[in-house]
């Protein structure tokens, strides 16, 4: 503990030691910004570009933070935004800001990655990001099973695809079916994600199963976007003649609308086979598996509740063949 307040004192003296630089307007500019949180609403509305998206992104109401950024503009007698009908861009004075705030930010995340990486405890929030499907399907069916072993660990379940800058604190763990590219990040692959076509007991009753090919079937297809483009290939290529009853860019509602009977859908075998409302199609061949990517920063893995979570993750996304292998 000695050690890191050490640590802590010294980010404090390198944070004042920036903000002693001479910028234009003037170094009263920067001594103003000691404020973390000030330097944390300039970054996010300048990368966020409105308000309206700043304010989510800090869990604050947009008129707190218009109230905050014109108290800080006042404080340094400069305007660092203009307001244009597209949203909040960066003035020259702000531009000339940036790459210190910038300074100070790695420097502050850089302490708290420190502090939360030596917590033993196994306690404390963890923020965890996955994809809906991953989310829904993978990982919530289990978190009884963590919440009884740890229930002083509060997991933060972020169900998106977009990209997450975890040096940022955006979140602690990712879980990503593409490999993170960002630095400093422990990165590990846990498992293959195979998928199958499969129906529903009722839609099996009226319509019968597809065996030689897809003619006359009712079919639900992936939006018609990048990240699909494979699985879309795939189905297309064997298409037959069958119709498109649904498009959609959420796998947790295509695997609903299948459940339902509205057609034949390409599911996560995994989850799908376990499903005793659902049958699979007897059709050979199969897409290209996806893989499950576990990203976590390099200063947050010998955080006691980050190990916690990791190890549980391992347990429920790693198949016990493909563990053992």
């Amino acid at each position: 503990m000695k050690d890191l307040a050490l640590r802590k004192r010294s980010c404090s003296q390198s944070i004042g030691a920036l903000l002693q630089l001479q910028i234009q307007p003037s170094a009263a500019m920067m001594q103003a910004m000691f404020n973390w949180d000030d330097v944390r609403y300039f970054l996010t509305l300048h990368r966020q570009g409105t308000l309206a998206a700043a304010g989510a992104a800090l869990t604050l109401d947009p008129t707190t933070v218009g109230r905050r950024l014109l108290k800080l503009e006042d404080e340094l007698g400069a305007r660092l935004f203009d307001r244009t009908p597209s949203g909040y861009v960066l003035t020259e004075a702000g531009h000339r800001l940036l790459p210190r705030a910038e300074r100070i930010e790695r420097e502050a995340l850089g302490v708290e990655r420190d502090v939360a990486g030596e917590d033993q405890k196994l306690e404390g929030v963890v923020r965890l990001t996955a994809t809906e499907m991953l989310t829904t399907r993978f990982i919530a069916p289990h978190l009884r099973r963590f919440r009884e072993r740890y229930p002083e660990i509060q997991l933060e379940l972020q169900c998106t695809n977009l990209s997450v800058n975890l040096a940022r604190r955006e979140a602690d763990i990712a879980l990503r079916l593409a490999r993170p590219t960002q630095e400093d990040l422990i990165i590990k692959r846990l498992s293959f994600i195979h998928l199958g076509l499969y129906a529903s007991l009722d839609y099996a009753d009226r319509y019968g199963l597809p065996k030689d090919s897809l003619v006359g079937h009712q079919m639900i297809l992936f939006a018609n976007v990048r990240p699909f483009r494979r699985e879309n290939d795939w189905i297309e290529a064997r298409m037959d003649g069958a119709r498109v009853a649904l498009r959609s860019d959420s796998v947790s509602a295509i695997y609903s609308a299948t459940v339902a009977g509205t057609g034949i859908g390409l599911l996560p075998c995994l989850v799908a086979d376990h499903d005793r409302q659902l049958v699979r199609v007897p059709l050979e061949g199969a897409p290209e598996p996806r893989q499950i990517w576990q990203a976590v920063h390099k200063d947050l893995r010998d955080s006691a509740r980050i190990r916690a979570v990791l190890d549980f993750l391992g347990k429920v996304l790693t198949p016990p063949q493909e563990a053992a292998a």
